[in-house]
């Protein structure tokens, strides 16, 4: 048996562009019906769910944090509470 011929890089591009203008030539491709208007509407609502279901969690997070920043606050500017080395 006699040795296959290996391609160079430039055949292989140039085979790839033949093999790409042959599949457009046989592809048929459909005419749009100038009637027929179609609205896209957005199915897939719950594709971004996690979005807010994240949002959510962060936003009473912060408003925690914040709560509690005021009520340590408001308990050393009233001496309720003392810690050492910051006052008010």
């Amino acid at each position: 048996m006699g040795v296959k011929h290996k391609k160079t890089r430039k055949e292989k591009i140039i085979a790839d562009y033949r093999h790409n203008i042959y599949t457009l030539e046989n592809k048929s491709f459909p005419t749009p019906d100038p009637t027929a208007v179609k609205t896209l509407v957005n199915t897939n609502s719950y594709f971004y769910s996690y979005v807010f279901h994240d949002v959510s969690k962060t936003a009473i997070l912060t408003i925690f944090i914040i709560i509690g920043e005021l009520i340590l606050f408001f308990l050393l500017k009233n001496h309720v509470l003392t810690l050492p080395k910051i006052s008010y």
